[in-house]
């Protein structure tokens, strides 16, 4: 059977990714969404309520007007 030319593609981008620096990241996203295609998922898989999303627009706004504090800030002002 010969993969269609979208499919090419794709293996082409993938084996391009995965012998670049983001190689890690590409092999963990693709593992994540092996399990949840398989029925192997091992995270939370529950809808997000509108409190969650409510959150994570708050997140961004806060992301987009730069009330942020980077990993070194946050554990200078929390004794960290």
């Amino acid at each position: 059977m010969e993969a269609s030319r979208g499919t090419e593609e794709l293996i082409l981008k993938v084996k391009a990714i995965a012998q670049s620096t983001e190689g890690d990241l590409l092999r963990r996203l693709v593992d994540i969404l092996y399990e949840r295609a398989s029925g192997q998922e091992k995270y939370d898989n529950e809808p997000l309520t509108p409190e969650d999303l409510e959150a994570i627009q708050r997140g961004k706004e806060d992301i987009k007007h730069g009330r942020v504090l980077t990993l070194e800030e946050y554990e200078r002002k929390y004794g960290l």
